[in-house]
C-alpha cells in the first residue's frame, strides 16, 4: 500500500520536472508567457498541498517580513504616484510573484537527493530540446532572410527571440552543474561554449556581457566562495552609487562610444535614458515618484540628443516605458526606501548561497548565476515586467533544487513528512 505522504511529495516534484524540462522551450516559442507557466506550477503545487491537507510552508522569516515591506511600500507608493491605478495592478503582481517564489523554492528545497537529481535530468532535457527549437528558429529565419535579401543578415527577424537569449544565459550555469555532476566538467565547459554561442548568433549584447560576467564571477567564487560573495554585494552597493554620479560619468563614455563605435545608437541611447531617470530620481529621492511611474515620468516623451552621425543629429526618446536598468527604476518609482528593502532582499540571497566544505562548483555556479540575473536586470527589462519577475523566480527554484544537496536538517524534515 502507497504512503499517501510520499506519493503527495512525488507529485509535488513531478510538478517541478515538469517546470524545469518547459522552461527553455516555453521561452523559445512563447517567452512573454512564461508568466504563465510559474502560475500553473504553483497552482498545481497548492493543489497537491491542499489535497495532501497539510499546506506546511518553512520559508525564512526574514525574507518574507522584507517581501511584505516591500509589497506595503509599493502599496503606499500610489498616495503620491502619478497614476495610482497602475500602482495598484502593478502591486498585486509584485505580491503574487512573491508569493510564487516563497512557494516554489519551499517546494524545490524539500526535494530529496534523489529528486533533485531527476530535477537535474529533466531540467537538462527540457533545456537541450529549448536550444534545438531555438537553433531550428535562428536557421530559418536566416533562411527566410536569404530569401528575401539574397544575402546573410545579421540577426534578420531575430528581434523577438531577445527573451530566449535571456533565459538562455540564466540556464547555461545550471545545466552546467548538473552535465558536471552527472558527467564530467569538461562537457560541462562545453555546454557553457554552446549557450555562447547562441547567445552569439541571436544577437543581444546584454545576455551575452551577462554571461561574459557571471564567468568571470564563477572563476572568483571558485578560487574563494567568500570574495565571490562579498564582490557581488560589492557590485550591488557600486551599482548603487553610481546613480548620483551618472552626471559625471556618463558624457565621456558617451564621447568614448561615438568616437569608436561605427553606429552606437543603442549603446549611447540607454546611457541618455539613464543620465535623464537619474535627475528624475534626484527631485523625489526619498519616496521616489509611485510605483511603475517611470512610463509616465514627466519628460519622458522628450527627443533628446544622442550624437552626430555623418553631420546629422541622431536623438532618441528620454524614456521609453522603462530605464533598462533595476537599480535605477527601483529608486525612480520606490526612492531610497525601496533600493535599501530590495538590497537588503539580495544580500539575503546572496547570504544564503551554501558553502559546504569541499564543494567549489555548486556555490560557484549559484553565485555565477546570480551574477548573470543582476547584469541582466541592470541592462535589460522593465525591473515590473510579469515575464521578467517569473523568469527571476523560476531561476530560483531552479537554483535551489541544484545547487546544492539537501542539509541534513532538509533530509530529517522531509523524511518526518513521509512518515508522518
Amino acid at each position: 500500500m502507497n504512503d499517501p505522504i510520499k506519493y503527495d511529495n512525488r507529485l509535488e516534484a513531478i510538478v517541478l520536472y515538469a517546470l524545469g524540462f518547459l522552461l527553455l522551450p516555453v521561452a523559445a516559442l512563447a517567452a512573454a508567457q512564461i508568466w504563465v507557466l510559474a502560475v500553473v506550477g504553483v497552482l498545481l503545487i497548492i493543489a497537491v498541498r491542499a489535497v495532501r491537507g497539510r499546506f506546511s510552508l518553512n520559508p525564512n522569516g526574514l525574507l518574507v517580513v522584507l517581501m511584505v515591506l516591500l509589497v506595503g511600500w509599493a502599496a503606499v507608493s500610489g498616495l503620491w504616484a502619478i497614476d495610482p491605478e497602475r500602482v495598484a495592478r502593478t502591486t498585486v503582481r509584485i505580491a503574487l510573484v512573491c508569493i510564487s517564489v516563497i512557494i516554489l523554492v519551499d517546494a524545490a528545497s524539500k526535494l530529496d537527493q534523489d529528486q533533485r537529481r531527476k530535477f537535474g535530468y529533466w531540467l537538462a532535457g527540457g533545456t537541450f530540446a529549448g536550444l534545438v527549437l531555438t537553433g531550428i528558429l535562428i536557421w530559418s529565419s536566416v533562411g527566410l532572410g536569404i530569401w528575401l535579401d539574397g544575402n546573410l543578415p545579421t540577426g534578420y527577424g531575430l528581434e523577438d527571440l531577445n527573451r530566449t537569449s535571456t533565459v538562455i544565459a540564466l540556464l547555461v550555469w545550471p545545466v552546467a552543474l548538473v552535465v558536471a555532476r552527472t558527467v564530467n566538467r569538461p562537457a560541462a565547459a562545453a555546454l557553457v561554449v554552446l549557450g555562447a554561442a547562441f547567445l552569439v548568433a541571436l544577437a543581444p549584447s546584454t545576455p551575452l556581457i551577462a554571461l561574459s560576467v557571471s564567468l568571470v564571477a564563477f572563476v572568483i567564487a571558485w578560487v574563494s566562495r567568500t570574495w565571490g560573495k562579498r564582490l557581488l554585494l560589492l557590485v550591488f552597493a557600486g551599482a548603487v552609487v553610481m546613480v548620483p554620479l551618472l552626471g559625471v560619468l556618463a558624457p565621456p563614455i558617451i564621447d568614448l562610444l561615438a568616437s569608436n563605435l561605427q553606429l552606437p545608437h543603442s549603446e549611447i541611447h540607454r546611457l541618455v535614458i539613464w543620465q535623464f531617470a537619474a535627475e528624475r530620481v534626484f527631485e523625489h529621492p526619498l519616496l521616489g515618484w509611485g510605483l511603475d511611474a517611470a512610463r509616465a515620468i514627466p519628460g519622458g516623451q522628450e527627443q533628446l540628443f544622442l550624437f552626430l552621425f555623418d553631420g546629422t543629429p541622431e536623438t532618441g526618446q528620454a524614456m521609453p516605458l522603462h530605464p533598462h536598468n533595476a537599480l535605477i527604476q527601483i529608486w525612480l518609482e520606490l526612492g531610497i526606501v525601496g533600493v535599501i528593502l530590495v538590497g537588503a532582499i539580495f544580500s539575503l540571497i546572496v547570504a544564503s548561497i551554501p558553502t559546504p566544505l569541499g564543494d567549489r562548483i555548486g556555490p560557484a555556479t549559484l553565485i555565477a548565476t546570480t551574477t548573470c540575473a543582476f547584469t541582466i536586470a541592470q541592462l535589460g527589462f522593465g525591473i515590473w515586467q510579469g515575464w521578467w519577475m517569473a523568469t527571476l523566480g523560476l531561476t530560483v527554484m531552479v537554483a535551489v533544487a541544484t545547487g546544492a544537496e539537501p542539509s541534513e536538517a532538509a533530509a530529517r524534515q522531509g523524511d518526518a513528512e513521509r512518515n508522518a
